[in-house]
């Protein structure tokens, strides 16, 4: 520190009962303690003659340890691994994550920017379906990657996985285990990934020579587990049940499951489901749930490292970065 006098924690939280940890906070970085509990640091410090101006003048800098992290639900326990991984790299990196929880549209950007602004955020990074003009609206204001969901072509970085290619392994399982009326539960389209495994639930299909049947596919407007049961008990009791079902979400897949055994039917036996995301559902769930496995932490850890290059002006080698997933077979399709 600059100054005659050295920082002496103890005498600080003497004089302002504030423990040391937070006294250590605001000497490292001030921007993150609140303004009163700052003001009080400051004053101590100065009485104790200890010099302040130096990280008072942190105060009227772009704050280079702040990364606001956006998601659409918390409700969503997809995005509880996709945060921790972001985390622990933006520590890893010096900086402090704030997660924020909302949409982002023609509505709402303005407040967002407004929000990066107002905290002197360094950058953000966005799990939300976000409409190619508002993408690029964002990424004119500040430092900008994409999580999960992306907008290809744009030229704004992103971390996710190949949904077509994931929805196409789990189809291809279940038609190699014998099914042929595989039903499909998806989220709500306006999102990139439901699209993307729509179409490679379909795709699967075509190439396996096994008919689209529309009934089979159940569109919801949001990962909400009622609506799922309700929406695949009306199938199990139609005319021509299906024999498998391949879901958007582990979430999802719970639902199927709970659906078939109101119906009376056996899971696998009688009824084979997949889920995706692989979160802590589908191992807590009886029967455990066959998921398509994708890795949240890297998702978000590796989102976070890109923005910490953007940040720091480096290059980004491989500016669209797509992860490996993986089927996890369990009791649900054995």
């Amino acid at each position: 520190m600059s100054g005659t006098k050295k920082i002496t924690y103890n005498k600080i939280v003497e004089l302002t009962g504030i423990s040391a940890s937070t006294i250590s906070r605001t000497i490292k970085n001030p921007k993150i303690v609140k303004a009163e509990t700052r003001d009080l640091i400051f004053k101590a410090m100065e009485e104790l003659g200890m010099e302040t101006q130096e990280y008072k003048s942190q105060l009227e800098k772009g704050n280079e340890s702040l990364i606001i992290f956006f998601v659409p639900s918390l409700d969503n326990p997809f995005y509880s691994q996709v945060i921790k991984g972001a985390k622990a790299s933006a520590e890893r990196n010096h900086y402090d994550l704030m997660v924020n929880e909302g949409h982002i549209n023609e509505r709402t950007v303005e407040d967002v920017i407004l929000l990066a602004k107002r905290t002197k955020a360094a950058g953000i990074i966005t799990t939300n379906n976000i409409a190619p003009s508002i993408a690029k609206k964002l990424n004119q204001e500040i430092p900008f990657i994409q999580c999960c969901e992306c907008n290809p072509g744009l030229g704004i970085p992103f971390v996710t996985i190949d949904d077509v290619s994931a929805a196409r392994k789990a189809i291809e399982y279940l038609i190699k285990i014998g099914k042929k009326k595989i039903a499909f539960i998806n989220g709500p389209i306006r999102y990139k990934y439901a699209q993307d495994r729509k179409k490679g639930y379909m795709q699967a299909l075509q190439d396996a020579k096994i008919s689209i049947d529309q009934r089979y596919i159940l569109q919801l407007d949001s990962v909400n587990y009622e609506m799922a049961v309700a929406a695949a008990s009306q199938l199990f009791y139609s005319n021509n049940p299906p024999d498998a079902f391949f879901t958007i979400s582990d979430v999802y897949a719970a639902a199927a499951i709970k659906a078939a055994l109101r119906a009376g039917l056996r899971v696998p036996q009688d009824v084979s489901v997949i889920g995706f995301d692989n979160v802590e559902i589908s191992t807590m769930y009886s029967p455990a749930i066959t998921t398509i496995s994708q890795p949240q932490y890297q998702l978000g850890y590796l989102a976070s490292e890109m923005l910490s290059k953007v940040i720091r002006g480096e290059e980004i080698v491989k500016q669209e970065l797509f992860l490996e997933t993986e089927l996890i077979v369990r009791e649900s399709t054995v």
